[in-house]
């Protein structure tokens, strides 16, 4: 920021900054696919986590802010009006001293977004810059639905700060022997990801760290104490073809995709429930989603559609009207992840790698993609499973799963066109964050809610491609600043 010749502070963008946004603008404008845009937006920039100017990282007490010429968005369209920031809350009423006028130059504030199923919060080897990541997009609440413990404690004291993002972890989930996730972490990810990063480590040894095996009720009962223990913030259960349960019984030792025994299910989800957890339920056909809704979970962690293997029927992923009546009277919430398995074309239509050779969770084209034919199918299955549940007023929440940020799942259903923007923006803005702190007054610029937003340079009403024009960012009223090539200086 710059000093006016009236002592109020200009939010004034560099020109790196500005170059690079307008690029991005262009290739969003002109159709580019979701990889190459973040690809750009994910340069090579370094932000200080917690930098600001009231020293957000430091524990200090916010300053008392006058934000004057902003434009705020009320839940429907932007209102010219003026707050103010006091102990870090929203408030229109002047405090009896104000520290600093800051003048927005009218821009758009809106709250920040939300990330409503990730894995990429996860240890101290990459956290900064994935921080970084989350702060430029201007999402800074994040849900990763399925975590080894060990690993989040070494990295709790860095979150859930004003000059962080703010993360809630559920720990390892509930699946059967050789149900997902289990391939993934014995088989994939501890020689592709982990060994670069902990080094070596014998086959099982994710076991009750990165799933937890129940087969049947004394698992359950002999395991769920070490689960509480683990003080998740939910619990994850997997839900996988659970329409094939005989064939999963008769496979014996050969390898099927399964999640839980779903006779186990509601016991399961009745128990978390009785210990105060919330559950979030993996799903992948609408056999599964019907069997998450009928056992009464609180979350459904993906749309059927975000997934399918080259053999799957469409037909098993499709949604039904009761479905989705079902699901609007439940409550339940609904994440979408639809970006999660979005195949990138290389130069010659083969995938393009993983921007970071270290995870296995990065933008569309990582190890998991889906085919590209196999994603044109899936794109009909997406367009039909969520138009379906909006139209019944559903909630949703916007998640990403694999990608580096939620933006690029916020892109790929702009692109689907089933949402008019202010509908995206609701969603990205308002649903996801409260989905993530049902109890925290977020996702709203209201009187008394947190002095937490973003100032974005045009509206996102307009062109919802304003999203990732952001010129001011604010966190529990500590300004969140960035270094070097974006960085707001007095």
């Amino acid at each position: 920021m710059t000093h006016s010749s009236d002592g109020v502070k200009e939010m004034r963008p560099n020109r790196t900054e500005g170059h690079r946004l307008r690029t991005v603008l262009g290739m969003v404008l002109n159709g580019v696919g979701v990889a190459m845009t973040l690809l750009l937006l994910l340069g090579p920039i370094a932000f200080k986590q917690g930098a600001s100017g009231d020293d957000a990282a430091g524990g200090s007490a916010p300053k008392r802010y006058e934000l004057v010429n902003g434009r705020w968005f009320d839940g429907r369209e932007f209102q010219e009006a003026t707050f103010y920031t006091s102990d870090g809350r929203l408030t229109t009423t002047k405090p009896a001293v104000v520290d600093e006028r800051i003048d927005l130059k009218g821009g758009y504030v809106v709250p920040p977004f939300g990330e409503a199923h990730n894995h990429n919060v996860e240890g101290p080897w990459n956290l900064d810059a994935v921080v970084a990541r989350y702060l430029r997009d201007g999402v800074f609440y994040v849900k990763n639905p399925n975590s080894i413990r060990e690993f989040t404690a070494q990295i709790a004291p860095r979150l859930n700060t004003p000059g962080s993002i703010d993360v809630v972890f559920a720990n390892a989930g509930l699946t059967s022997s050789g149900g997902h996730p289990v391939p993934l972490y014995e088989q994939v990810l501890r020689g592709s990801r982990y060994r670069a990063v902990i080094g070596e480590v014998t086959a099982g040894w994710f076991n009750d760290r990165g799933y937890v095996v129940i087969d049947r009720e004394a698992d359950l009962q002999n395991k769920w104490s070490g689960i509480v223990e683990g003080k998740p913030n939910l619990l994850k259960i997997f839900l996988v073809h659970s329409e094939d349960r005989e064939r999963h019984r008769d496979a014996g030792g050969a390898h099927v995709r399964k999640g839980l025994d779903p006779e186990l299910v509601p016991g399961i989800v009745t128990r978390a429930h009785r210990a105060g957890l919330r559950v979030a339920a993996h799903v992948e056909t609408a056999a599964d989603f019907r069997l998450a809704l009928t056992a009464g979970v609180d979350e459904i962690a993906h749309v059927p559609g975000w997934f399918l293997e080259p053999a799957d029927q469409e037909s098993r992923m499709m949604l039904t009207e009761e479905d989705a009546r079902l699901a609007a009277k439940s409550g339940v919430i609904v994440t979408t992840t639809m970006v999660a398995m979005k195949p990138a074309e290389g130069e010659h239509g083969q995938h393009a790698a993983p921007h970071d050779p270290h995870s296995a969770h990065s933008q569309g084209g990582h190890a998991f993609s889906m085919d590209l034919t196999v994603w044109q199918r899936a794109i009909a299955v997406q367009r039909h499973n969520l138009g379906l549940l909006h139209r019944h007023g559903v909630t949703l929440a916007i998640g990403s799963d694999h990608a580096e940020t939620s933006l690029a799942e916020a892109v790929h259903l702009h692109e689907l066109g089933i949402f008019d923007n202010l509908t995206l923006l609701k969603l990205w803005c308002e649903n996801t964050p409260r989905s993530i702190f049902p109890d925290r007054k977020i996702g709203s610029l209201k009187e008394g809610f947190e002095a937490s937003l973003l100032v974005l340079r045009a509206n996102p009403l307009e062109r919802f491609e304003a999203v990732t024009q952001i010129d001011f960012r604010m966190k529990q009223g500590h300004i969140v600043a960035v270094e070097k090539g974006e960085s707001w200086t007095h």
